[in-house]
């Protein structure tokens, strides 16, 4: 049922039995995956930089790397471990050209001799400029963000037990169904238009010679007429053409014009389940029948298997 490897000055061992805890942290384009153990000590000294795999009913979990080890008095043992985006919390300075979130994700993996898994072509090329004092992380988060927005194509950095991997969040997509009568077992409902919301999109692009402006204006008047005028508005490079600026306008409405909707559920566990996948979710209370993106999870699994999960609407996109 569970396998848990831990390598110890260069030998692997099998410590399940010596676990007596173990939760697993997963964010949605937030950083790096988080491993927290604790065991009971039999001569078995865990040290900063071992590495742990750990598997659960024959579904790799994670692997990842020691960076905690904390102690009290008795025997047990608390160990928190990370997988490798940890190390690409780093601050650099990079240049963009011609690039796009994979060739950025591919030059982040060759630097820090990575292990590269799945790697989706993104095809959206970015603006060209130089990213300085940022993580490389936040520079590819900013770098899907901008994709999204162009695009409407949404991507996922994340490791896949040990090899980083980047996909496109409809290859995440689980024909799982949660809510009644089906794992869970308790939930928060909050439904909001106070934050990114907008039915009103303006996009200026000026010209600093002639000091004209090219305004783009696009609006949902049904949306307005229900909500009140909520406007976004940006800059936009005077490289991008008119059909170029219409096509990001229409991509935000989409994007943003939609009541802003968060639920927590607390759940019987389901190994499938990691930021990024998705679901069927259905609420009677609440009349609630839609499928939804996983932003946040922490899969408890001893004494038994549970998870709390933070989850969207998915845009569909």
């Amino acid at each position: 049922m569970m396998q848990f490897l831990v390598n110890v000055d260069h030998k692997f061992y099998e410590i399940s039995e010596l676990v007596t805890k173990i939760s697993y942290e997963d964010n949605l384009n937030d950083g790096c995956s988080k491993l927290e153990f604790s065991y009971i000590n039999k001569d078995l000294d865990i040290k900063n930089g071992s590495n742990v795999r750990f598997t659960y009913n024959e579904t790799n979990i994670f692997q990842g790397f020691v960076f905690k080890i904390s102690r009290s008095k008795g025997n047990e043992i608390s160990v928190t471990a990370y997988d490798q985006l940890r190390y690409c919390k780093a601050k650099d300075t990079l240049v963009l050209k011609g690039d796009t979130v994979a060739t950025i994700v591919n030059k982040m993996c060759n630097y820090f001799k990575l292990q590269k898994g799945h790697i989706t072509d993104t095809k959206y090329i970015l603006s060209t400029g130089v990213q300085e004092d940022k993580t490389w992380l936040d520079i590819i988060y900013s770098a899907i963000s901008d994709t999204l927005l162009n695009k409407g194509k949404w991507y996922v950095l994340r490791d896949e037990f040990g090899s980083i991997a980047l996909r496109e969040i409809r290859e995440l997509d689980t024909d799982l169904i949660l809510g009644d009568y089906s794992l869970c077992y308790d939930y928060k409902f909050d439904k909001s238009i106070d934050d990114e919301f907008y039915n009103m999109i303006k996009l200026v692009s000026k010209d600093e010679e002639t000091k004209k402006a090219d305004v783009t204006l696009i609006k949902d008047d049904t949306s307005i007429g229900k909500y009140g005028a909520l406007q976004y508005y940006e800059d936009i490079d005077k490289k991008y053409n008119a059909a170029q600026v219409k096509e990001k306008a229409d991509n935000l409405l989409k994007l943003y014009n939609r009541e802003k909707e968060t639920i927590s559920l607390d759940c019987l566990g389901d190994t499938r389940i990691r930021a990024g996948s998705t679901f069927y979710c259905y609420i009677k209370d609440i009349n609630y029948n839609n499928r939804l993106i996983v932003k946040s999870v922490s899969h408890d699994f001893l004494p038994n298997h549970t998870m709390s999960l933070e989850v969207m609407n998915d845009t569909g996109n």
